[in-house]
């Protein structure tokens, strides 16, 4: 399930809520709402995700650029241990910006093979 917690950005941020599985099906679901979206700042909240795959874990790295592509930032909070996991894996969290509570990690910009 993709919920948006802040449909009104709350400023210039707006919160969304991935819960269950982060596939290839609910990765399409999560294109379309970021496609809808004018906030400065989207926080992805991926706490209650139970399992991701490979397809999953490039969605948020597409998504990504699509935010930062329209001059916007997208910061995944409190990542579940399997996302945390499989974005290490992937060497992914060197391009993502991932926060955890009172912390934050992740840099470069530049997507793998770009």
């Amino acid at each position: 399930m993709i919920l948006l917690t802040s449909p009104e950005p709350a400023g210039d941020r707006v919160e969304i809520v991935v819960r269950g599985d982060l596939d290839a099906v609910k990765g399409a679901d999560l294109r379309r709402v970021l496609g809808g979206l004018a906030a400065a700042t989207v926080e992805l909240d991926l706490a209650q995700v139970v399992f991701i795959d490979c397809a999953g874990a490039r969605t948020l790295l597409r998504a990504d650029e699509h935010v930062r592509g329209l001059g916007q930032e997208m910061v995944i909070v409190r990542p579940s241990g399997p996302v945390l996991r499989l974005l290490r894996l992937l060497e992914f969290d060197r391009y993502l910006l991932i926060r955890h509570p009172g912390d934050a990690v992740g840099a470069s910009r530049t997507p793998p093979g770009h």
